[in-house]
């Protein structure tokens, strides 16, 4: 297991037919997992268990490469956890799976119902962890992205980003291709924009 944080260097997993992405949190409150797809051609598609304006709920991409496995509610004291299992085809240029908690499920903080994210790259037994102890502590921010998974031709790529919505912000992040950005591949970037994406409707 490798621990990351954000500003520490990208961590490169082996590449394999099949990458699981974990999201973590205390099973006192149900925050949601949902992933962001962007296409090698730049589009972008959400997989997700409830709907944002104009984009309905799915539990998989159209071609079926990304996959969730289902919404967890809130339970008994404990840990809850939301899979979502990705085939990192030739289209996929990156996917950044987001924690979600809705303003009706009250004021809350990622740190304090310790949301963490761990990669997992399945056969070869590498994983990585993006962990609590440096989530955000507010108690009006409603988006999460740990991390990043970067999908090359040689490898599985995770960034530590820790990037957060607005306060009180409800829209959903969005990706771009573009020429600035947080990741670099030659002359192309991939930029994770905070609060850009639809709204979610409330749960």
């Amino acid at each position: 297991m490798i621990n990351m944080k954000k500003g520490d260097a990208p961590v490169s997993l082996t590449k394999t037919a099949g990458v699981t992405a974990r999201m973590r949190w205390s099973s006192y409150t149900d925050y949601d997992l949902y992933v962001i797809v962007l296409r090698t051609n730049g589009d972008v598609e959400y997989v997700a268990t409830f709907e944002a304006h104009g984009v309905a709920a799915r539990l998989s991409t159209a071609d079926g490469a990304v996959k969730h496995l289902g919404d967890v509610g809130r339970g008994a004291r404990g840990i809850a956890e939301e899979t979502v299992e990705i085939e990192l085809n030739d289209s996929i240029r990156a996917v950044v799976p987001v924690a979600y908690s809705a303003q009706s499920n009250g004021r809350g903080s990622f740190h304090r119902y310790r949301v963490s994210l761990e990669i997992d790259n399945g056969t070869e037994g590498e994983k990585v962890e993006i962990s609590a102890e440096n989530a955000n502590n507010d108690a009006r921010v409603y988006s999460c992205v740990p991390g990043m998974i970067e999908n090359t031709q040689d490898a599985v790529i995770v960034h530590a980003l820790e990037q957060y919505s607005r306060r009180g912000s409800e829209n959903r992040p969005t990706m771009k291709l573009g020429r600035s950005g947080l990741l670099r591949k030659g002359a192309e970037t991939i930029e994770v924009v905070m609060d850009a994406g639809p709204r979610n409707r409330y749960k």
